[in-house]
């Protein structure tokens, strides 16, 4: 030996090659990390599109009548005298109630779940 000799390679191989296969590994491995954490992010900006408010309805007589409706203090909703809202406002006048507000992903009929 001349004292040139810097790695072994033992049959596996030689150094650049294994070089060659860790940088593999290593960039397989940010990668798939970085798709983890983007997959989570995106998972977690959908949570932020929706708000849930939990309020009492109230309304005086008059209001009512008309269709107007206090949710708390931050909200009034005007609902159509004879529409499934406007009965369900009215049964919960002086109740609380948890309203949900999210944006619609596809257009569909407006229905209340009892």
């Amino acid at each position: 030996m001349n004292g040139h000799v810097l790695a072994r390679t033992d049959g596996a191989g030689t150094p650049a090659d294994w070089s060659v296969r860790g940088v593999r590994i290593a960039l397989a491995a940010c990668l798939t990390l970085a798709l983890l954490l983007v997959g989570l992010s995106l998972g977690r900006a959908s949570d932020r599109d929706e708000t849930t408010l939990t309020v009492q309805v109230s309304s005086a007589d008059h209001e009512q009548e008309e269709g107007y409706f206090s949710l708390g203090d931050n909200a009034t909703v005007l609902a159509k005298p004879g529409t499934d809202l406007y009965r369900f406002l009215t049964r919960q006048r002086g109740h609380k109630v948890r309203v949900v507000l999210q944006e619609a992903t596809r257009p569909e009929l407006s229905k209340l779940e009892r």
